[in-house]
């Protein structure tokens, strides 16, 4: 019997309970629905040119999805600040949302001192930390939302309460119903991707064990599915402590897929995912299946996962959950816990200490 299909075993290499993460999500999700819904606000949407989200690592991922997602709709410029500094467009006529689980993180608090300093409208999103104090302290908007998770466990949280601002500052249509096809997605992840389904019908345990050993490629279109698959690395960095790679179409056909040219790319034996949906460009998907011939002639395996769910933001929720599981049962398999992230731990004391 594989280790994917040993509830018990799987639970006694879970300690930190990150499958329980996992199989919450909808609930997280509703309960952002209803944080974003009822905090009070105070700045004020009228004359908004810009938005900025400033965070980094699972606190920022909300906002690049946010940002591939709404692309079609807004009509202001959307940026995500991974950085110290900001930008020069940020100012007075910004709304700059910081976004920061701990509330501690040294990135997101100076790109926010800044953001004050420039005048921008700050909204702050975290669970307290010295970001809350200073949101308290400032008479800026506070959005408090529930401690106790891995920042990358905390998605629906920061995603859905900034989505949620957005729509109740007017700066794009409510989404609500949306935001319930996504809940309603969430549970059907987590009844066919949970541990009591075996390997062979469980997609997420499938793709962990076709992972074992390898590199894992994935490859997204803008404007989100790209995005997706930032999301799909980074969990499979911090879950499964693996290195992934991933890039996106059109833009990799002008450059990386003659890479797949010449022997095995990467330096041993990668397997491809290609992230579609629907709404994929007629022309990308014919890129896509071109692509997939060129590397399966290198000799790699290529896969797909598509998308499914009656909005596109529970399409994008579908495929998001399926890269969590997969980077939590590709953890079971290569006997790590998915918790702990101990060298960003030793990192952060480093930093600390300088």
């Amino acid at each position: 019997m594989s280790v994917l299909d040993d509830p018990g075993g799987m639970a006694r290499k879970d300690p930190g309970g990150m499958l329980g993460h996992l199989a919450g999500f909808a609930g997280q999700l509703r309960e952002a629905l209803d944080i974003g819904s009822s905090v009070p606000l105070t700045v004020s949407g009228e004359g908004i040119t810009s938005v900025a989200v400033l965070g980094m690592g699972g606190s920022a991922i909300g906002g690049e999805l946010l940002s591939g997602y709404l692309a079609d709709e807004l009509r202001v410029s959307f940026g995500v600040v991974r950085n110290y500094r900001l930008p020069g467009y940020v100012g007075p006529r910004t709304l700059a949302i910081a976004s920061s689980y701990s509330g501690n993180t040294e990135e997101t608090l100076a790109a926010y001192r800044e953001a004050t300093d420039r005048r921008a409208r700050l909204v702050a999103i975290t669970t307290g930390g010295e970001l809350a104090e200073r949101a308290r302290t400032n008479h800026q908007d506070l959005v408090a939302i529930p401690a106790g998770l891995p920042p990358r466990a905390a998605l629906g949280y920061s995603l859905v309460s900034t989505l949620v601002v957005l729509g109740r500052l007017g700066l794009v249509r409510d989404r609500t119903s949306d935001i319930e096809d996504a809940i309603a997605v969430a549970e059907q992840a987590a009844s066919e991707l949970g541990p009591e389904v075996p390997v062979g019908s469980n997609l997420a345990k499938d793709l962990a064990l076709w992972f074992q050993g390898r590199v894992p490629v994935v490859y997204g279109t803008v404007p989100w599915t790209s995005v997706v698959a930032g999301r799909w690395c980074g969990q499979l960095s911090e879950n499964s402590k693996t290195i992934a790679h991933r890039n996106e179409l059109p833009e990799m056909n002008h450059n990386e897929i003659v890479g797949w040219s010449e022997g095995t790319p990467l330096g041993g034996d990668p397997r491809v995912v290609f992230l579609r949906d629907a709404d994929d460009h007629p022309r990308v998907a014919r890129r896509i299946e071109i692509t997939r011939g060129e590397i399966a002639a290198s000799g790699v395996e290529v896969r797909e996962v598509e998308s499914f769910g009656p909005s596109a933001l529970a399409r994008l929720f579908s495929l998001v959950l399926v890269g969590d599981y997969v980077s939590f049962y590709s953890a079971i398999v290569s006997g790590v816990d998915p918790t702990p992230v101990a060298p960003i731990d030793r990192l952060k004391r480093a930093l600390s200490d300088s």
